[in-house]
C-alpha cells in the first residue's frame, strides 16, 4: 500500500489529523485560551456549519470562518473570518468545532 505524503493530504485528512495543539499554534502565542473560549459557544453543526472538499466554514451571528488547504501555511491549514483581523473567538469555536466533533463531521 503506497503511503501518502503530507501534500497529498485532502482537507479531511488534515482536520481528522488535527491535535489541539496544533490548532492553538495555528492562533499563535494565545491559541489555547482562544480555542478554550470559542469552545463556550452553542453550535448547531446542521444550521452553522459547512463542509465539503474545499473548506470549513463555520457562521457565528455576521461572523464566518473559514477553514482551507493553504501549501504556505503551517500544517497546510488556513483560517480566515470574515469580521476579524487577529486571531479571535469565531476562530477559536471553529477549531473547538473540529476538535470536539470529529465523529459527527464525518472526519
Amino acid at each position: 500500500m503506497p503511503t501518502s505524503t503530507s501534500a497529498d493530504l485532502t482537507l479531511f485528512d488534515r482536520l481528522s489529523r488535527l491535535t489541539f495543539t496544533q490548532a492553538a499554534r495555528l492562533l499563535g502565542p494565545e491559541g489555547n485560551r482562544i480555542i478554550n473560549r470559542g469552545g463556550a459557544w452553542e453550535i448547531d453543526l446542521d444550521e452553522q456549519v459547512t463542509l465539503d472538499r474545499h473548506s470549513f466554514c463555520l457562521t457565528l451571528g455576521t461572523s464566518t470562518v473559514k477553514i482551507s488547504l493553504d501549501p504556505a501555511t503551517r500544517h497546510r491549514l488556513a483560517w480566515h473570518c470574515n469580521t476579524c483581523q487577529a486571531p479571535c473567538e469565531h476562530a477559536g469555536a471553529a477549531f473547538s468545532v473540529i476538535l470536539e466533533e470529529k465523529g459527527a463531521l464525518g472526519l
